[in-house]
């Protein structure tokens, strides 16, 4: 179902590929973190998520997503990003520089919703201020009758990490600050796929700075065991375009 995503490939490229089959073993209720932690489940890892919206309410709509898929390693190994048409205005256009003619023929989130599910099923959910970005992603599913799939239990927030490591000298701990402060490739801020991009690369700072840097995987393993066990919904595949304005 991941078809169309683009693939890292060894010598740093991207290629087009379909995905091989779900190879994600059955989780057994003995299944624990040290199962994780000693690999004996299979390979899991991390989608590091970011969305634009139309405004941060009940009302509002996300108009881009962008997602990162990280191994065990932290090394990204395909991404995917789209445009959103919310049926609406866009809201702060001078922030986001999403304009009308960008999101013409893009599809809706009920078109594209079972396709990001794909990419985010059985993984830990990682973003900078990533609870702004799962609410908003939630309020989506719940238009569309789906109980709010995205868990706070196994996600992980940048945000977070970076203050409680203090890698702010001035208590600073916007994106865009943290990048130039620590030098990691930033992009266009406020595309979603960009904005992806350098919070993956904030995570493993973040792991870089951990007790455990040999194995980053060891110090989210509870968040892997319940992005193994969390449900999904089973949605229908809809066609659609994907639109994307960040380069590959």
């Amino acid at each position: 179902m991941l078809t169309g995503m683009a693939l890292v490939s060894p010598a740093g490229g991207l290629r087009r590929q379909s995905a091989p089959p779900d190879q994600t073993p059955h989780l057994t209720p003995a299944a624990s973190a040290a199962d994780l932690r000693r690999g004996t489940l299979g390979p899991t890892g991390y989608a590091v998520i970011d969305t634009e919206t139309t405004g941060f309410g009940r009302e509002d709509r996300v108009i881009e997503v962008g997602v990162v898929w990280l191994d065990d390693d932290l090394q990204v190994t395909a991404e995917w990003d789209t445009l959103i048409d919310p049926g609406r205005d866009l809201g702060p256009q001078h922030i986001h520089h999403i304009r009308p003619g960008d999101v013409a023929g893009a599809p809706t989130f009920g078109q594209m919703a079972a396709q990001l599910v794909d990419r985010l099923a059985g993984r830990v959910i990682v973003g900078h201020n990533v609870s702004f970005d799962r609410r908003m992603l939630n309020q989506e599913f719940e238009r569309l009758d789906v109980d709010r799939p995205l868990g706070r239990e196994f996600s992980l927030d940048t945000l977070d990490w970076c203050r409680r490591l203090s890698l702010s000298p001035t208590r600073c701990y916007t994106l865009d600050h943290l990048c130039a402060v620590h030098r990691i490739e930033r992009g266009a801020a406020h595309a979603a796929l960009a904005d992806a991009r350098a919070t993956g690369r904030l995570l493993a700072l973040v792991a870089d700075r951990l007790e455990c840097p040999a194995d980053p995987s060891q110090a989210w393993a509870e968040q892997r065991l319940a992005a193994r066990q969390a449900s999904w919904p089973a949605l229908p595949e809809l066609p659609f375009q994907r639109h994307s304005r960040c380069p590959a």
